[in-house]
């Protein structure tokens, strides 16, 4: 995983992938009157005309109330006195709920954060989410720090916008790790913006890339920790579990299993078989990595 490169955002009041303007309004309530004043300060006390979406609304000049309410949000765009236009401002709504601290009902909940994971403790992790069938909103907004308010995180989004990767460049793979990582992610659907948070260290994330594996002779198998894992081998030990599967099956399927510290492996069959090996870190027993096969 290659780290993010220096023209990187940082995430802390950027939003990702867009240009900041004037004329996104955000509103984090459930209900409520918005004024809207962004036509301008050149349009100052000149007859304004407002339209929603298109449609115009009943309501005149350089500063207006507009009603947002649950779902409701839209693109005010505002025009003068000869019907042209002037200028936007995009209204986008964050529900609450009862108790307003921005948390979604679970019926809102279309956007589920999958794994975060980080191939070793380089201070570089890559978070992904998943819409539900139906409905695929976008990434908005995210902010990634640590719980100690000292962190200097910076992330991209992937090109799909399914995921981002992280850079934390103040992490330390020889200290260990005194505070969480904060994640908070706001994705927009239609004229709404959705809130999602998850919490983690990188030691309870880190899931080692396949390890290099080898058929010495006969029989035998051999393997390497993987080339991005972090060295010494004895600060950062790895155990690993093999496999022998039948030959037409996967690493997957039923088999014979062992759990080795050692890095070879002799298979008692004669034919007929695969064999399968993946590893995991010793000390923290986080995420296993992919089976490495041969036959």
């Amino acid at each position: 995983m290659s780290a993010p490169s220096k023209g990187i955002r940082e995430t802390v009041g950027l939003y990702l992938g867009y240009t900041v303007k004037p004329n996104v309004k955000h509103q984090p309530v459930l209900a409520l009157v918005s004024p809207l004043s962004l036509c301008g300060e050149a349009y100052e006390g000149q007859e304004v005309f407002w339209r929603n979406e298109g449609q115009e609304i009943d309501q005149q000049g350089n500063h207006i109330q507009v009603t947002v309410e649950e779902l409701t949000g839209g693109n005010y765009s505002c025009h003068d006195s000869n019907g042209s236009f002037l200028n936007h401002t995009l209204v986008l709504v964050q529900l609450l709920n009862e108790f307003g601290n921005g948390t979604f009902l679970h019926f809102f909940r279309d956007l589920r954060l999958k794994d975060c994971t980080s191939r070793n403790y380089s201070g570089i992790f890559h978070c992904s989410w998943k819409w539900s069938e139906g409905r695929r909103g976008d990434l908005f907004f995210a902010a990634v720090t640590r719980s100690s308010g000292q962190s200097n995180i910076s992330c991209a989004a992937d090109a799909d916008r399914s995921g981002m990767i992280c850079l934390d460049r103040t992490h330390c793979p020889y200290t260990e790790e005194l505070h969480p990582i904060d994640l908070t992610i706001y994705v927009k659907y239609w004229y709404r913006v959705e809130k999602y948070t998850k919490q983690f260290y990188i030691a309870g994330i880190v899931k080692p890339d396949r390890v290099r594996l080898r058929k010495a002779h006969g029989n035998t198998f051999e393997w390497e920790y993987p080339s991005t894992w972090n060295i010494p081998d004895s600060f950062f030990p790895l155990h690993f579990e093999v496999k022998v599967a039948p030959l037409n099956k996967d690493c997957d399927a039923e088999g014979e299993q062992s759990r080795v510290q050692k890095r070879t492996f002799s298979v008692s069959r004669r034919k007929n078989f695969l064999f399968c090996v993946r590893s995991q870190d010793t000390l923290t027993k986080s995420g296993w990595s992919e089976w490495e096969q041969r036959k």
